[in-house]
């Protein structure tokens, strides 16, 4: 097999358990069960993070040679999926700065906040806004 092709194989693997995990995401928000929902929004992140990852490897690196010329990803920009799921992967730095500067009040964790008005940020470490995902 060519080399390359390891490489696109694994993309094509992710890409389909990225699927099954905004499937389950979608199912989960139709029954209204939020800790499911924050359950699969991360899972089908990291594998849409994992399929960047692959395809658009370091510069200067083995497998950029190896794709180079077979995988073009110009039309796609996986990035934000990177960039959430990372954010999602150093979730315990951005405790560590919530609970450093808690004082006490009343917050919100893993909640749906979709056309609440006001909603200070103050007040929640992960909240859901239709497809957009907020933080502290």
């Amino acid at each position: 097999m060519d080399k390359w092709r390891f490489y696109t194989k694994e993309a094509h693997a992710q890409i389909e358990y990225a699927k099954y995990a905004w499937a389950a995401f979608e199912n989960s928000e139709k029954r209204g069960c939020v800790e499911e929902i924050f359950l699969h929004l991360q899972h089908f992140l990291s594998h849409a993070a994992i399929v960047d990852k692959t395809l658009d490897p370091k510069k200067g690196s083995e497998r950029e040679q190896i794709l180079l010329n077979r995988v073009d990803l110009s039309r796609i920009d996986l990035k934000p999926f990177r960039r959430l799921r990372n954010h999602l992967e150093h979730f315990d730095e951005r405790l560590d700065h919530w609970v450093s500067k808690y004082d006490g009040s009343p917050f919100f964790d893993m909640n749906l906040v979709t056309g609440t008005k006001g909603f200070p940020n103050k007040v929640f470490l992960r909240a859901l806004d239709a497809h957009i995902y907020k933080f502290y």
